[in-house]
């Protein structure tokens, strides 16, 4: 049922249950039950003052709620139906009163009497949820049925802690209220630390925090548990409901926010070893490996507020120094020390896989204090080339029922990615980082690319034959596909950062002509950079020339320059992407479509995290963006003439 707020002043003040139950029946046509599901709730204006039913202790039995304090109100009368529960107590513009729902309860109503003689009153008609069923994330105010079973006691929480032997015994059906103005106590808690520099420091919300209803579920045998656990995320009564997918994780807050184990906040590590903060300084979410890997609960919902996956997972920091900004990426791991080995789902639209070992939760990185698309929609452009991208899709985050803001959900670069890309071995994939460093493999495996580069070093790669050595170790077109989108975008953390690569060990013996020939291909990734230089940037002439870059990131790439064969390839494959993949109004009407998603979420995430700026600043941003479409290949097919020849 559709909760309804409708304030309605009385000449004479209501004296019996009878009367109550009439007056009821006569205004009870809003609330009426229908068999669609519950729109937005709107709260009606009212001139005269309004008394409100906004909280509900589940595990003590008492119902709250408010009133003007100024409006000279005396009494407060609750009733369940038409039958009276009794009198509110009235402390400080609150009331309270004893109350404990049974399966068949459908409604309240509270009656405000003020010294005037006047009456105005408040009803609310549940929506009946049973936490089996696959419920949408938005709903009314509601009754929420538990599921049971003998000889075993079911236990919950409402905070997105897991429940233990302590928490409260289930009993009654579970009120479920909107919980507009109840504090937020996470989205108070810094994330980083007070010296951090000003352009990143954590600040408090500007606005009240959006809060969900997180029920966890657990069964006990005496203090033993006999399950893993259930948890279901609710938004109720809300204004509206959001336009993007909602991601909600639930965990006990000492896995995030304690000073010992906490993953996000600067905590024990900080605190004994703070570091020099003209970086990134220290801080417990700098910590990596399954020592900070904490435990989750996670559940992911369409546009549309429908479950797409629900599981146990472990959570650890993703990222390196955008882990000491405010808002920090996550990692998602599916094991089977948790539940389910594999996030299992249509998450990704247009996607040709629904299995996922690992997923991110990434905030943009950087750019969350300037456009928070850039890595998402500018790999979207790329998508009809043959380059590794990673999926991504738009996601808010409630973390513990408290809104966290936008995020993105995305693929993650691994072993797994490339095996199920690819349908390769897993054992037998080799990833290296940087300029040759081990991410996964044996350590034997950086040789080969070690000798590579020895290689190049040594020998003139104008000689065809040289060329040729080197053609049959990596992929030259996809070599030159990588280096030109990075060009274009005019990635200043890279090539010196941000740089994966990977091979299938032992595939040069394969006989095989694609991903598994044994050769090296790029994984591109982390344009939080891109534009940052503007429209007019030479990259091309900073990846050839500036000695600021290390030797050893870009001796490959200046070498096989030297190939006549190498360099025409790349000289015709550049202008080709200009006119087609880079061709200005694709771009703008990438950028104009991923902005438009953002847009209606995005006054919210400002005043949740101060970053962007603003809603202004961020649409000033965007324009950049645009800007640099618009004008990015006239000067980049200026560059290629100047710098090598280009007709």
């Amino acid at each position: 049922m559709a909760s309804v707020h409708v304030p309605l002043v009385l000449s004479k003040p209501r004296r019996s249950g009878a009367l109550a139950a009439l007056l009821f029946a006569l205004t009870a046509c809003e609330s009426t039950p229908s068999d669609k599901a519950p729109g937005p709730v709107v709260e009606e204006e009212a001139a005269s003052p309004v008394v409100t039913i906004d909280a509900m202790d589940n595990e003590q039995h008492v119902l709250r709620g408010g009133f003007q304090l100024d409006a000279g109100v005396v009494r407060v009368e609750v009733y369940e139906g038409s039958i009276l529960l009794g009198l509110a107590v009235l402390e400080d513009g609150r009331w309270s009163i004893p109350w404990q729902p049974g399966h068949e309860s459908e409604s309240l109503e509270v009656v405000a009497y003020h010294d005037g003689g006047t009456e105005v009153r408040t009803r609310l008609a549940f929506q009946r949820l049973g936490f089996g069923t696959q419920d949408s994330l938005y709903a009314a105010e509601a009754l929420l049925t538990l599921p049971t079973s003998p000889d075993t006691t079911t236990r919950y929480t409402l905070d997105g802690s897991t429940p233990g032997p302590t928490s409260p015994v289930y009993t009654a059906p579970l009120v479920l209220l909107n919980r507009r103005g109840q504090p937020a106590p996470l989205s108070l808690i810094p994330t980083n630390p007070a010296e951090s520099p000003e352009p990143w420091r954590w600040k408090p919300p500007t606005a009240p925090t959006t809060l969900a209803t997180v029920v966890r579920v657990r069964r006990f045998a005496g203090e033993t548990p006999v399950d893993a656990g259930q948890a279901r995320t609710y938004l109720i009564g809300q204004p509206r409901a959001y336009t993007l997918p909602v991601l909600s994780l639930a965990t006990d807050a000492v896995n995030f926010f304690g000073d010992e184990q906490g993953i996000y906040v600067p905590g024990r590590v900080y605190a004994e070893t703070p570091g020099p903060m003209q970086g990134w300084g220290t801080g417990n979410y700098m910590q990596d490996g399954k020592d900070w890997e904490r435990p989750v609960h996670v559940e992911w919902f369409d546009a549309a507020g429908a479950t797409v996956f629900a599981q146990n997972a472990g959570v650890r920091i993703h990222g390196s120094g955008s882990a000491a900004m405010p808002q920090k990426s996550l990692r998602l791991y599916a094991k089977e020390e948790y539940g389910p080995e594999l996030f299992q789902a249509d998450v990704f639209p247009d996607h040709p896989l629904r299995e996922f070992k690992r997923l991110i939760v990434r905030t943009s990185g950087q750019d969350q204090v300037g456009s928070k698309l850039r890595d998402c929609v500018l790999q979207g452009l790329l998508r009809e080339t043959s380059l590794a991208l990673q999926a991504c899709q738009p996601t808010l985050v409630f973390l513990d029922g408290e809104y966290w803001g936008l995020h993105e959900l995305r693929e993650r670069y691994d072993e797994y990615y490339v095996a199920t890309h690819h349908g390769l071995k897993r054992k037998d994939i080799v990833i290296l980082e940087g300029d040759g460093i081990l991410d996964t493999g044996e350590d034997a495996d950086v040789l080969p690319y070690q000798e590579l580069l020895a290689y190049v070093r040594e020998h003139d790669l104008s000689v065809p034959e040289h060329f040729a050595y080197v053609a049959a170790r990596i992929d030259v077109e996809d070599f030159i596909d990588y280096h030109i989108a990075e060009v274009y975008f005019g990635n200043e953390d890279w090539p010196d950062n941000n740089v994966k690569f990977w091979r299938l060990r032992g595939g040069e013996a394969s006989g095989d002509t694609g991903p598994g020939d044994g050769r090296w291909r790029w994984l591109l990734h982390d344009l939080d950079a891109a534009f940052v230089g503007g429209p007019e940037a030479n990259s091309l002439g900073r990846l050839l020339r500036d000695e600021r870059l290390g030797e050893s990131f870009v001796v490959l790439f200046r070498s096989l320059m030297k190939s006549p064969d190498f360099k025409g390839l790349f000289v015709s494959r550049f202008q080709w992407h200009l006119e087609n993949t880079f061709a200005t109004e694709r771009v703008l009407a990438l950028l104009d479509e991923a902005a438009a998603r953002l847009a209606p979420e995005m006054a919210e995430h400002v005043a949740r995290w101060g970053y962007p700026a603003s809603v202004e600043s961020w649409q000033a941003e965007v324009e950049w963006m645009r800007e640099c479409a618009r004008r990015r290949p006239e000067a980049l097919q200026r560059y290629l003439r100047e710098e090598l020849g280009a007709p």
